[in-house]
Formats: structure tokens, C-alpha cells, sequence
């Protein structure tokens, strides 16, 4: 017989990283709430006990906060998506949520005289996302769309109010002409370009007959199945910059037009000056920077393409290309890096000996990025600024930029 799990009563305080509400039992220890809003009076279950904290679910909402909203889309409602955490909570206590996240992230750096600036929010609320990757299932009755947190079963989605009208467009004509041709299971990849029209990305088994359906809808550019390529093989977006469904680009053009900008911002007159760029991507700031300045972009991926005027593409894994440019007695005027979730902490040491008088350094994830400043300020690396921007609306996902300065 299964042991019953606890139900306790708690208050939440604030947001986590993550999304969950944060609140603490009487006993003192945290407890993490998925789907809460800060102010609301639980009664929760506790599905996870530790010594340090726990992890429940809401079981009633005794007193709902005046922070919390109705969620716009049904499906989170219900729980059965995993692409939001915060449709609940009203706009304006998500951005202030944010800003904490990061001050608390950067306590330390802020403790040591780092500026944090207020959080820009260049997306709207709604509709702002021009990039997604569903998975389907065709072993039953098929189904396309998002895992639900902790979930190994797809749940269907026809419309998500996050994607960009046109991009809700392509999802429409997916699913009426790729869905019934999918087999098995996989994922499709689909972004929006500039003109409107969508490229897309089958990673699993379909018939030609229905790739070439799709590609022939207007709204589509191109397809890419395997090795085979119908209609174009990118789009453009901002600043020209080519992308595939498969390469990345952030998730929305207004936030990623306002991040560009401020890392021009950060960056300054690059006038004859050499730049290293690492986890260069598809070329996302690469292109901005070589109007002015000669630029060495690194990428672990396929690179764009070759050398190309003031740009030298290096195709390379980022922590063993730096350690060879620091034994080689290279050096640098400044040096951006836009790492992964994960950081950078294995290249500082190398990044650091370049002689770069800046480093501007692009994170999604505070907590390391937290932890990669403190390693640079051993190296003598001050961070004097920080900007956070809010670039998803609705989740817990915010980016930050920050400009360390040789002491």
C-alpha cells in the first residue's frame, strides 16, 4: 500500500530561476511550487521531501494572489505543455520577478560595484516567438506538438498564443500536410524569416509525397528531410543573417534587434579593432562587428561559411581553440562570448590571458554565468555592468548581458 504524501499550507514568497513559486513550511525549510503565483495561500502536496527543501503541487488554492491571471492558452491550464511557466502571473510581477532573479544572481558582482541596469522588455506579452521545435508521435493516432514537465506522453498542439501569427501560420499547414505523412516519432523544426515565410526541419520518417505538400504551401520556403533539400535551404532574418530551423536563433526578432543593439552598445567604437567572437552561432553579432572591426568568429558547429572581408570563421571546439591562441601569444582588443547554458567555465583561464581590455559576455542562465564572472575576476576582470532582457514573455527565461573591464 502506497504511503500517502503530506499536505501542507504555505505562502509564496517570490519566483525561482526555474519558475516555481517559492515558499518555506513552518519548519523553516523552502518548499518549490510549480504554477504559483507570488502572494498565493496553498494547500499543497508534497511530492519530493529533502533535508533543505521540498517540492510539492498544488492541491487547492485557498487564497489566490492579485498577482495571479487567468492563462491565455487552455493547455496550460490543464498542465499538459511545457513551453511556459508563467502564464498566471500578471506581466508586470513577471518583469519584476526577473529583475530579482538577477540581482539575487549577481549579488556578489553587485556587492563588488557592478551597475545592474532595469530590465528592457522589447517583446510583446504575446505572439513574439518565430522559432519552435515540436515532436509528434505517429505510432497511434498522431499528434504534434510539446512534452508536458516531467511527461513522456506529446500533447497535441493546433495553437499556441507564443508564436508569431505567421508562424502559427506554418504550424497550420504542417499539421494539415507533414502530420499525415509522419511515421514513428521524431521532431520538426520550423523559423520564421523576415519575408514571412518559414523553413523547416523533419528529423524522423515521412513521405515524399507530404514534404513536397508542405514545401508547395506559400507560407513555407523550404523543407529539409534527411539529406534532401525542397525549396530553399534558410531564411534570412535581422541583419541578414541566414538560418535554418535547425541553427539556432533566439526566439524572437523584436528581443533579439534590441540584444544586438546593446551589445553594439557595450562593445563601442570598434574602429580598427580585432575582435574575438566565441559560440559565434550563425553569425548573429558576427556581422555587425566586421562593418568596422577585423573579427575571428569561433562556432563548434558548421560554420556560415568561409573567410569572408573582415570576418575569419574558425570552426573549433571553444575551450581547446582559446588555450591554443593563449600558448601562441595571441591577443585581442576585446572578446564577446554568447556560451550555452551550460558556460564557459573550462575556456576563462585562456579567455583571460588574451589581452583583451573588455570582454562582453551574452548568458541565459545566471547561475553561470554568476559563476564565470567570479572565475574572470581572479584574472583581474572587473564586471562593471549588467543588462538584463526580458526576451521570452511568459516563462522563466531571461537573458543578461554583461561588460567586464581588465582592472
Amino acid at each position: 500500500m502506497s504511503k500517502r504524501k503530506r499536505r501542507i499550507e504555505v505562502v509564496v514568497e517570490s519566483l525561482a530561476a526555474g519558475g516555481d513559486g517559492v515558499s518555506r513550511g513552518e519548519d523553516g525549510r523552502v518548499t518549490f511550487v510549480p504554477r504559483a503565483a507570488p502572494g498565493d495561500r496553498l494547500l499543497v502536496t508534497l511530492v519530493q521531501e529533502r533535508k533543505q527543501f521540498a517540492r510539492g503541487k498544488i492541491a487547492k488554492i485557498l487564497e489566490p494572489s492579485p498577482l495571479r491571471v487567468e492563462p491565455r492558452c487552455e493547455l496550460f491550464g490543464t498542465g499538459k505543455c511545457g513551453g511556459c511557466q508563467w502564464q498566471h502571473v500578471e506581466k508586470s510581477a513577471q518583469s519584476a520577478a526577473k529583475k530579482e532573479i538577477v540581482e539575487q544572481g549577481l549579488r556578489r558582482a553587485i556587492g563588488k560595484g557592478m551597475a545592474c541596469a532595469p530590465l528592457l522588455e522589447p517583446c510583446a506579452p504575446w505572439h513574439w516567438r518565430r522559432r519552435a521545435r515540436f515532436s509528434f508521435w505517429a505510432g497511434g493516432p498522431k499528434v504534434l506538438g510539446f512534452f508536458p514537465q516531467g511527461d513522456k506522453k506529446i500533447t497535441d498542439v493546433e495553437v499556441c498564443p507564443q508564436l508569431d501569427e505567421k508562424l502559427q501560420g506554418a504550424l497550420a499547414a504542417i499539421r494539415s500536410h507533414l502530420l499525415p505523412g509522419l511515421s514513428a516519432r521524431g521532431e520538426v523544426s520550423v523559423v520564421l524569416g523576415e519575408d514571412g515565410r518559414s523553413h523547416v526541419s523533419i528529423h524522423g520518417s515521412a513521405t515524399r509525397k507530404s514534404v513536397e505538400a508542405l514545401a508547395s504551401e506559400a507560407c513555407i520556403a523550404g523543407v529539409a528531410h534527411g539529406n534532401r533539400h525542397t525549396g530553399s535551404s534558410e531564411v534570412l532574418l535581422e541583419g541578414g543573417i541566414a538560418a535554418s530551423a535547425d541553427s539556432f536563433a533566439q526566439a524572437s526578432a523584436s528581443g533579439n534587434v534590441a540584444l544586438r543593439a546593446e551589445v553594439a552598445k557595450a562593445m563601442g567604437d570598434l574602429a580598427g579593432l580585432r575582435i574575438l567572437e566565441l559560440y559565434a552561432g550563425s553569425g548573429n553579432f558576427t556581422s555587425q562587428m566586421s562593418a568596422a572591426a577585423k573579427v575571428v568568429a569561433v562556432e563548434t558547429a558548421p560554420v556560415p561559411g568561409g573567410d569572408t572581408g573582415n570576418i575569419e570563421w574558425k570552426k573549433a571546439d571553444v575551450v581547446e581553440y582559446t588555450a591554443s591562441l593563449a600558448s601562441s601569444g595571441e591577443s585581442f582588443d576585446q572578446i564577446l562570448l554568447d556560451p550555452p547554458r551550460s558556460g564557459a567555465r573550462e575556456a576563462v583561464e585562456a579567455i583571460t590571458s588574451l589581452g583583451a581590455k573588455r570582454i562582453i559576455y551574452v548568458s541565459c542562465d545566471v547561475a553561470t554565468l554568476s559563476r564565470d564572472i567570479e572565475a574572470m575576476a581572479e584574472f583581474g576582470y572587473v564586471a562593471k555592468s549588467a543588462q538584463p532582457i526580458d526576451l521570452m514573455p511568459q516563462t522563466a527565461g531571461v537573458e543578461v548581458l554583461v561588460v567586464l573591464e581588465r582592472s
